[in-house]
């Protein structure tokens, strides 16, 4: 198996055939145009938030929980005075306070699909407040679209019908903003007839703690998870078994389409008299649910979904007693987070690889329907898989990585990034080992970037950050 870092270095190897400065396209100024529009229609979402129905800590009682996530991309950052606290850097921070109000509701509004419900005339049923604060250490970590301040809060309730709804503020922003109102039906835990499904990405090494991912109805592509079912009514004179299918959805009818995995359940993937709660202690880099034995606890499964190797789409897992009877299920989708934007259009993607393949296997990749096309593309990467016992492509993933990288680091107002001479020199090679600037008296700015036995220098040629290769 490769890692990660020899991925790297293994892109300027024997994969990378392709010429560094390649002759230009008569598309060339349409692909360009292409991958800034793709850039700037590209909005990945920033925060994720999910509503948990638990076992209540009384029998009459059931617990509603909202669990949440927030990308430091998305968060308002400002520079504090504290280099260090506690052993964390903190050069920059940024509070969040969240804040849930719930109140007594009724059928009719139950029956009502206008997200605007006016809450005024209905009475409170509870209140939960939480606040932290995000920290950063450097602006660059304040920018990250993959770490995220974890977060949740919640109460217990007696069953019956409530209205909820969400306060969030973010920063030193005057008004917080508030969610669309949102109206549920709480039956009492022991008479469900569909068990939930808790998603996690981790489980504690003695197994009393479940990492929830805390991206709603999302996990992470490329990463396997475990699935914590309520499996109602159960008894040990029946069998359980798990699928995994994949779904489509269009024009709001889903339709269940491959299966891509299936077991039966045995004693190992069952946790009885169990009562999951959420741990109550602050914890912002994780929402742990703690799987407490208790005397009155209900069963569930618990088993490892190998989404790793999966595509990211959307799937159903169904739990079914004898093989017939549903007794739990939920929807999921497979989410490539920090997916390159190079990879969002299939011809911006072919295009791309002319920095790694010489002109006749251009064009043959770029031959055919959508379809014919997409298969031979997939077709191209699947012979560079460093892991093709797994979904996620590491090289491919690396490639388009650079490609994006070129393309915000290296464009200015006369060439794109990954047109220049350095964007091309960092595709085919990554980044350097390291990177020595000179300003002479009586020249132009020079940069040299050193990598394993290779140096590449680049002289300013405009005071606006373009350079040119002058030797390697």
């Amino acid at each position: 198996m490769i890692s990660v870092k020899q991925t790297i270095y293994s892109i300027a190897g024997a994969l990378l055939f392709g010429l560094l400065f390649g002759s230009a396209s008569e598309l060339r100024a349409q692909q360009n145009l292409k991958y800034q529009q793709l850039s700037f229609a590209d909005q990945r979402p920033s925060q994720f938030f999910d509503f948990l129905i638990l076992p209540g800590q009384a029998d009459e009682t059931v617990a509603l929980a909202s669990v949440y996530s927030f990308s430091y991309s998305s968060m308002p950052f400002k520079k504090s005075n504290e280099s260090q606290s506690s052993g964390k850097k903190r050069a920059f921070f940024s509070p969040v306070t969240m804040n849930m109000e719930v109140f007594s509701s009724n059928e009719s509004l139950l029956k009502r699909k206008d997200p605007d419900i006016s809450v005024e005339q209905l009475d409170p049923a509870g209140r939960a407040f939480w606040e932290d604060t995000a920290y950063a250490g450097t602006y660059e970590e304040t920018q990250s679209e993959l770490t995220f301040l974890y977060g949740h809060l919640g109460m217990e309730l007696k069953p019956g019908i409530y209205t909820y709804v969400l306060q969030l503020k973010r920063g030193d922003r005057g008004d917080p903003r508030t969610s669309q109102t949102r109206t549920i039906r709480i039956k009492p835990y022991s008479e469900m007839t569909i068990g939930n499904v808790y998603l996690g990405e981790k489980l504690s090494s003695d197994g009393s703690q479940l990492q929830l991912i805390s991206m709603g109805d999302n996990v992470k592509y490329g990463s396997d998870f475990y699935a914590l079912a309520y499996l109602p009514g159960y008894t040990e004179e029946a069998s359980y078994s798990l699928d995994v299918n994949a779904i489509s959805t269009s024009r709001g009818d889903t339709s269940v389409t491959d299966q891509l995995y299936s077991q039966e359940l045995g004693t190992d993937d069952l946790r009885r008299g169990i009562k999951p709660c959420l741990n109550s202690g602050r914890n912002s880099k994780a929402n742990m649910l703690q799987l407490s034995p208790d005397p009155d606890g209900f069963t569930y499964a618990l088993v490892k979904i190998p989404n790793s190797r999966f595509p990211n789409t959307s799937y159903r897992i169904t739990i079914r007693e004898n093989d017939r009877k549903t007794v739990s299920s939920t929807t999921y989708q497979s989410k490539w987070l920090d997916m390159p934007r190079s990879l969002l259009s299939l011809d911006i993607a072919t295009e791309m690889l002319r920095y790694m393949v010489n002109d006749q296997t251009l064009d043959r990749l770029s031959e055919g329907s959508k379809e014919e096309r997409e298969r031979k593309f997939r077709a191209f990467w699947k012979e560079r898989d460093p892991t093709p016992d797994t979904e996620y492509n590491e090289l491919m993933a690396e490639y388009y990585r650079r490609i994006d990288y070129a393309y915000r680091h290296f464009t200015t107002n006369n060439i794109i990034g990954y047109e220049s001479d350095q964007g091309k020199v960092y595709i085919k090679y990554g980044p350097p080992n390291n990177i020595e600037r000179k300003f002479p008296i009586d020249g132009s700015p020079v940069e040299i970037w050193s990598y394993p036995n290779r140096e590449f220098v680049f002289r300013a040629t405009s005071g606006f950050g373009d350079f040119k290769l002058v030797s390697q």
